[in-house]
């Protein structure tokens, strides 16, 4: 039996009002459910924030993992990703768009605004514009040198990619990889895809192939902020705190899905 609280049926009724569709509700554990849809091209497994472990689900459908403390933290921001991944997105087209340079500080800011994850900095920012507005960036890494490589061989991280909330640029992850590409012809680009929201699908599609895949990560949770953590941002008292003194504290943890490691070869 699902523990269904007042924060979940919040989300269920912003989710289905978002996509103009009713899910239907599947308790898989005390702390988590499924949510399906006809005519939904995506699943939901959604975690209390007393989950401890995801749940693998049996099925051929795609399906992603959302959390509940990033429905109470970002409720817009996570319907918005959901929805563009159920095609709610407005479309635009990249041989409408430019792609260019951007500089840290923008960067950033359009991270903050539009990814789920912690914004980084990068080395190389590549945004794509729309009629002047920002729609899309991608953040890569600086070049390494690979030991089992020629000299000059140069292998690139592309850390983050997202579109702007609302919005789906199709082309322009393809577009912002082949602007990278031509200034800086890199032997390699690799990345990785959070596997609770992707299947890597999006990245074969434009050359990647999967060379791996990492463990989980663990986080921990506030359980009354919701506020999550790595382990290096804890609070030092938490940080310094044994596992079960943690949990006395509030702090549960939570573990992802891990990511797939990418790699596209040029």
């Amino acid at each position: 039996m699902f523990n269904v609280n007042s924060s979940f049926y919040q989300f269920l009724t912003a989710l289905q009002n978002k996509l103009n569709t009713e899910f239907d509700l599947r308790a898989l554990s005390e702390t988590a459910c499924l949510l399906s849809a006809n005519g939904t091209s995506i699943s939901i497994v959604y975690y209390l924030c007393s989950s401890d472990k995801r749940i693998h689900i049996d099925t051929d459908s795609r399906y992603i993992h959302v959390d509940e403390d990033l429905w109470i933290t970002r409720p817009d921001l996570l319907l918005n990703r959901i929805a563009a991944l159920a095609g709610k997105a407005q479309r635009i087209y990249a041989r409408d768009t430019v792609a260019a340079r951007i500089d840290k500080q923008r960067a950033m800011a359009f991270q903050q605004a539009h990814h789920l994850q912690v914004a980084l900095p990068g080395k190389y920012r590549y945004g794509l514009f729309h009629k002047g507005d920002l729609v899309a960036i991608a953040v890569f890494s600086g070049g390494r040198k690979m030991n089992n490589r020629p000299a000059d061989y140069r292998s690139f991280e592309l850390l983050r990619f997202c579109h702007k909330q609302g919005v789906q640029a199709v082309g322009g992850f393809s577009k912002l990889i082949d602007a990278f590409q031509q200034e800086f012809h890199p032997g390699d680009i690799m990345t990785y895809a959070d596997k609770d929201w992707s299947d890597g699908d999006s990245y074969r599609k434009i050359g990647f192939t999967i060379v791996g895949e990492t463990e989980p990560q663990r986080f921990w949770i506030n359980t009354q902020t919701k506020q999550r953590y790595d382990e290096h941002t804890l609070p030092q008292a938490i940080k310094d705190a044994s596992l079960s003194v943690r949990q006395s504290l509030g702090y549960a943890p939570l573990y992802n899905s891990g990511s797939i490691k990418l790699i596209k070869v040029l």
